[in-house]
């Protein structure tokens, strides 16, 4: 495929853990291939929270405009940053309502598709790998959940929907909350997606061993720490933002507690905390490859090797 054709019959989807490069290959890949991205990233979608959700490139000068409904890096368009308050709820029907009807946009002016991100479940709905829940979102029910443990709330989806535990990430408080809720709640009627039926998915992994996966993070959130992660959160709390959901998942809710803290910390407490959001980070991209790891279609592409961008745009071009 040369620059400027475009495959009516093809998605691309990429996809990896976090800080295996998706973006900035994904950048490369729309310059060559006359596409545009859009972000399958549960974080991305919220405002304000650019930094710790991986937005804002680290390595790199890149040319940024933010406009009302998307971004521009480098001349490229980025859809599905900014969509929805921190406050606001924001589900994987709405997700896939929007992505779905962005492709069929972008497709409608010749353009090839690229969704890109790290979040399973949205690109499985996307796909339509899974069934999506008809269950009505109850907001003082998970309000309430939002209060509870970690612990407290896998105990309390056990009891409701052993199933259902079994299934899930059971160490993320958000698809434990929801469970319970689907498990508690009414069916509504929901208008039904606007699936492809005439689309091929070209799924292109990007993975390494677990230790070079780790090493590149690690170097990501040393720098993401020293260039405007507190100072976002700080931001975030200004605006009236602390005590929402989204600032008590990976990375922020750390950069909270630190902030809270601060006054009390040396230098040597401070690495301690780096340290424990380094685990967590390693946690989650251990749950993000066993996830992806059930999709059989997917191509996968070791990134510690020199050769593999060049393997990708062979598969592209095929």
């Amino acid at each position: 495929m040369t620059q400027g054709n475009y495959k009516e019959n093809k998605i691309y989807i990429v996809l990896g853990p976090t800080s295996s490069g998706k973006t900035s290959l994904s950048l490369k890949l729309c310059k060559d291939f006359n596409g545009e991205i859009i972000s399958a990233d549960s974080r991305q979608v919220v405002k304000y929270l650019d930094i710790g959700t991986g937005k804002l490139p680290i390595d790199s000068i890149v040319d940024i405009e933010k406009k009302s409904d998307s971004w521009v890096i480098n001349g490229i368009n980025v859809w599905g940053y900014d969509l929805v308050s921190p406050n606001n709820f924001y589900s994987g029907y709405d997700f896939a309502l929007f992505a779905l009807n962005k492709a069929r946009e972008i497709m409608s002016r010749g353009k090839n598709v690229f969704l890109v991100g790290g979040t399973g479940f949205y690109i499985d709905l996307f796909t339509k790998n899974i069934e999506l829940s008809n269950i009505e979102p109850n907001m003082e029910l998970r309000n309430e959940l939002e209060k509870l443990s970690l612990l407290a709330l896998q105990t309390k989806l056990t009891s409701l929907n052993k199933k259902e535990f079994e299934r899930i990430d059971i160490n993320n408080h958000v698809r434990l909350i929801r469970s319970i809720e689907k498990s508690l709640g009414t069916e509504k009627n929901l208008k039904p997606l606007p699936y492809f039926t005439d689309v091929e998915f070209v799924y292109i992994g990007l993975n390494a061993e677990n230790k070079f996966l780790y090493s590149r993070v690690d170097l990501w959130l040393d720098k993401i720490w020293e260039n405007g992660l507190v100072s976002e959160v700080e931001n975030l709390i200004s605006l009236g933002f602390e005590n929402s959901s989204k600032l008590q998942g990976l990375i922020y809710k750390s950069v909270l507690g630190y902030i809270e803290n601060r006054s009390t910390y040396t230098d040597s407490d401070i690495s301690d905390i780096k340290q424990l959001i380094k685990y967590d980070l390693h946690a989650y991209i251990r749950r993000q490859l066993t996830y992806f790891k059930r999709n059989k279609n997917i191509h996968w592409f070791d990134i510690s090797t020199g050769d593999y961008v060049k393997n990708i745009y062979n598969l592209v071009n095929g």
